[in-house]
């Protein structure tokens, strides 16, 4: 059959298999769960792996899963990557009742478009046509909730970063892999121009308590020192760069425990968004001089922890043009749309900084992501036809002895691994200042 025929193959089997798809994301739904916690779910990608008599690595990055494929002829391979967890929205109808748990940013739709894709493309029927190999992985940890847990997993040596890509790179998961593809939930389909970098700080403030009524004069108030940093932070903002995007935000998980002592502890949790290494570097040395000056200027203690980090996405208009045709093909007269920067963030940035990537977003959903009232509103398009997008993809990149393929994967990458891996620990680190 030629390339359009084996197209209609396989949307006409994902059609033919419509209630089972639905049927898996909905079950996916239905079990929720946190950052490296994600067993149930892992459990379910195996499952499903093993009915499409896959061989599968399990444990990576502790709870991700990989399974290939190969066609047999030379190529490139090709990873379709699905994510596992969930964030913390305790109202959203699906919530998990003890941890909080909701596919409020409908991973768990993403991740069931990429076990369609395993199901279909590792028919014989559709193998038989395609050149180079098949990765299907499983990550973990996108959102990097329950940060104090994956805080101790790093600590106990079980990890090394945060987020669950940046540690499936560091372990070797994507060294053999030259494209690589996933598609997120959203309430249209489009391709972003790119996605803002961050790295995630913890600001502390160490004063001197005192009685807040009698003796204020012998204290060293940390609230107002954080009051001040923030502040010059305020101050800062016209420096930055309008392509550079940065955004600066957070919230305070500590600030004093008693109304009537001097509070001798504060503490900013602050994410530092923007979009190339260089700017979000730029932005948290400015960060750092703010905090470092209020030490002086009370003369008490700062410090700063620079916790982890994500790396800015960066689109690859020959693969976004890939996408675009398959698509309109599976949605004919739907708005699709490209460019669009978001100055939010994804850790499928930092498999972008090393191989050409794919994020793309399918519709199906209504309400905001995050909130409880992120819901699919079509189960079609949510479930069965993002399948068909990534399956339709990988066909393209596959065919006619993998020419597209091959082009996709010789183009030119920000960073090989060994400089990414060096930036990223480069966001690990603890700067102190103020009188020892």
């Amino acid at each position: 059959m030629d390339k359009n025929e084996l197209k209609r193959f396989v949307c006409d089997y994902l059609d033919a298999h419509r209630e089972e798809r639905i049927q898996a994301g909905e079950t996916l739904l239905r079990m929720p769960e946190l950052a490296y916690c994600e067993q149930r779910t892992s459990d379910f990608v195996g499952h499903c792996f093993a009915n499409s008599e896959l061989t599968e690595k399990t444990g990576l990055a502790i709870t991700g899963r990989r399974a290939d494929v190969d066609t047999g002829r030379s190529g490139p391979r090709v990873a379709i990557l699905g994510e596992l967890d969930a964030l913390i929205v305790p109202q959203h109808p699906f919530a998990d009742a003890t941890t909080h748990a909701a596919h409020a940013c409908g991973h768990h739709a993403g991740l069931n478009a990429m076990l369609g894709c395993a199901e279909v493309l590792t028919r014989p029927e559709v193998l038989s046509h395609l050149s180079g190999s098949l990765a299907f992985i499983a990550t973990p940890s996108e959102e990097c909730q329950n940060q104090p847990y994956i805080a101790s997993l790093i600590e106990a040596g079980k990890l090394q970063f945060f987020g669950g890509k940046s540690e499936m790179i560091a372990e070797g998961v994507f060294d053999d892999i030259d494209v690589a593809m996933m598609l997120h939930a959203g309430g249209s389909n489009f391709t972003p121009s790119g996605f803002n970098g961050f790295v995630m700080k913890r600001l502390i403030f160490h004063g001197k308590s005192a009685h807040a009524g009698a003796n204020p004069d012998k204290g060293v108030n940390a609230i107002s020192m954080m009051r001040s940093a923030l502040t010059l932070m305020d101050a800062q903002r016209d420096t930055f760069r309008d392509e550079a995007h940065v955004r600066l935000h957070g919230y305070i998980p500590e600030g004093g425990e008693a109304v009537n002592v001097v509070p001798d502890r504060a503490v900013f949790t602050l994410q530092v968004r923007a979009a190339s290494p260089e700017a979000i570097q730029d932005a948290s040395d400015k960060v750092d001089r703010c905090v470092k000056a209020v030490a002086i200027a009370f003369g008490g203690e700062t410090e700063v922890q620079n916790i982890f980090g994500f790396m800015p996405l960066v689109a690859y208009d020959e693969l976004d043009d890939v996408h675009q045709r398959n698509v309109e093909t599976i949605a004919p007269g739907a708005p699709f749309t490209r460019g669009i920067y978001r100055p939010s963030s994804t850790d499928m940035g930092d498999v972008s900084m090393i191989i050409p990537s794919l994020h793309g977003y399918f519709r199906g959903f209504a309400g905001t992501a995050h909130t409880d009232d992120f819901l699919i509103t079509d189960p079609q398009q949510a479930y069965v036809d993002s399948a068909k997008m990534m399956a339709l993809d990988a066909i393209d990149l596959l065919w006619d002895d993998a020419a597209c393929g091959r082009k996709i994967a010789a183009l030119k990458c920000p960073m090989d691994k060994q400089t990414y891996l060096e930036k990223m620990r480069g966001f690990s680190s603890c700067l102190k200042f103020g009188e020892e």
